[in-house]
C-alpha cells in the first residue's frame, strides 16, 4: 500500500500604496500698496511679479504652506522607513533567540566529535534522558558535518503541529524557526522504506537552508555524509540525490508494496536529481531511504529534497546497502544477540 502525502507550506506577502496630494493655488498678499511714482518697487512685489504679478503663485505671505505636498511624502517616507527599520530589527531578534535555543539544546545533549569520520557510529552518543524531559515527541537527531543542520528531531500525528512550534513548545513569531520533524506518516522509529524528514528554510542560514544550497555540485558533493541518532541506534547516510519539485509533488511516499516498486522510486529520484551522483549503488540495491525536505524560498514555492541511502547502522536488522547483514554493526549485532540469549534462559 502506498502513503501519499504533499509537503507543509506557509506564506504571507504584503504591498502597499501612497497616494498624492496636488498643490494648492496661492493668494493675494494682504496689505499691498500700489507703488507710487519715482519710488522703486519693494524686492517682496519684484519676486511676486517674477512667479507672475499679483494674484499669482506667489512665495509670500498667503501662497502654498512651505514644503507643500513633499513634506507629507517626506514624513511618510520616514515612517515607513521606521516601520521597515524596526520589522527587521524584530526578525533579526526573532533569527537569534531562535537558533540560540537549539544551540543551547545541541550544547547540553550532543558533542560532535572533531574526527567525526574516525569515530565508530556506535560511540556517537546523545543525552535522551534530557532531551525526552524536554520534549517527549523526540525520536532522533540530524547532524550534517559541515553544516548548521544540528538538530533533535520530533514526530506526532500532525505535521502541521511543528511548523511553527519550537523544540521547547514555545510558538514562534517573525522569524519561524519551528522544529525539524519525521512525518506523520513515518513510524517513529524510523524503520520505514523511506523516512521523511522536514525543516524550514531561513534566511540565516539555519535549520535546513544548507540542503538548499547543495544546488551547488560543490558544495553537495562537499557534505555527502549525514547522521540520524537515535534511541535504538545511529544510521549513517550517504546522499544520492537532489530533486527540486513543486510543493504538490506526490513524492512523500513512504511505504511499498514490493522491491521493484521501491527500487522505481529510488530510480525516479536518481534520474530527476538536479546534480549529479556517479558512485551512487544500483536502485535495487538500497533497502533503506531517508528524505530531507525544505522550501526553496523562491516565488514558485517549490520544494528541495535531499535523499540519502543508508550506508552504516548500528540498528539491528535496519536493511542498508547490500542487504540486511550490511545494515548491522558487527559489535551492536552481537549485543542483541546475547541479550537474546539470556531473555531465553
Amino acid at each position: 500500500m502506498q502513503q501519499r502525502q504533499a509537503a507543509p507550506q506557509g506564506r504571507l506577502q504584503q504591498q502597499g500604496r501612497q497616494g498624492h496630494t496636488p498643490p494648492q493655488q496661492g493668494t493675494r498678499s494682504q496689505g499691498f500698496r500700489p507703488v507710487q511714482a519715482g519710488h522703486a518697487a519693494p524686492a517682496a512685489y519684484g519676486a511676486d511679479a517674477a512667479d507672475g504679478g499679483r494674484g499669482g503663485k506667489g512665495k509670500g505671505r498667503g501662497g502654498a504652506r512651505k514644503g507643500g505636498p513633499w513634506r507629507i511624502v517626506f514624513w511618510v517616507a520616514l515612517v515607513v522607513f521606521v516601520v521597515a527599520l524596526a520589522a527587521l530589527g524584530a526578525i533579526g531578534y526573532s533569527y537569534w533567540q531562535g537558533q540560540n535555543a537549539y544551540d543551547s539544546v545541541a550544547e547540553e545533549v550532543f558533542m560532535a566529535p572533531e574526527d567525526i569520520e574516525g569515530t565508530a557510529l556506535s560511540d556517537l552518543t546523545v543525552d535522551w534522558d534530557r532531551l525526552l524531559a524536554i520534549n517527549p515527541d523526540t525520536v532522533g537527531w540530524v547532524y550534517i558535518p559541515g553544516t548548521a543542520v544540528n538538530y533533535p528531531i520530533v514526530h506526532t500525528t500532525d505535521d502541521e503541529k511543528y511548523l511553527a512550534t519550537d523544540f521547547n513548545g514555545q510558538q514562534t513569531w517573525g522569524a519561524t524557526y519551528g522544529s525539524i520533524f519525521l512525518s506523520a506518516a513515518n513510524a517513529a522509529d524510523f524503520s520505514d522504506a523511506n523516512n521523511i524528514v522536514y525543516g524550514h528554510h531561513l534566511n540565516n542560514g539555519s535549520m535546513f537552508a544548507a540542503i538548499a544550497d547543495f544546488e551547488n555540485p560543490d558544495q553537495f558533493n562537499a557534505h555527502r555524509t549525514a547522521y540520524i541518532l537515535t534511541p535504538q541506534g545511529n544510521f549513517k547516510l550517504r546522499s544520492l540525490s537532489l530533486v527540486h519539485v513543486a510543493a504538490d509533488d506526490p513524492l512523500a511516499q513512504t511505504a511499498f508494496a514490493t522491491g521493484e516498486e521501491l527500487a522505481s522510486y529510488i530510480q525516479d529520484k536518481v534520474d530527476r536529481s538536479v546534480v549529479a551522483v556517479s558512485d551512487a549503488p544500483a536502485a535495487a540495491d538500497i533497502a533503506h531511504l531517508f528524505a530531507f525536505a525544505t522550501c526553496d524560498n523562491l516565488p514558485s514555492d517549490g520544494r528541495y529534497v535531499l535523499f540519502s541511502y543508508l550506508e552504516e547502522s548500528t540498528v539491528a536488522n535496519v536493511a542498508a546497502v547490500g542487504g540486511a547483514d550490511a545494515a548491522v554493526d558487527p559489535e551492536a549485532a552481537a549485543a542483541v544477540g546475547g541479550a537474546s540469549k539470556e531473555v531465553a534462559a
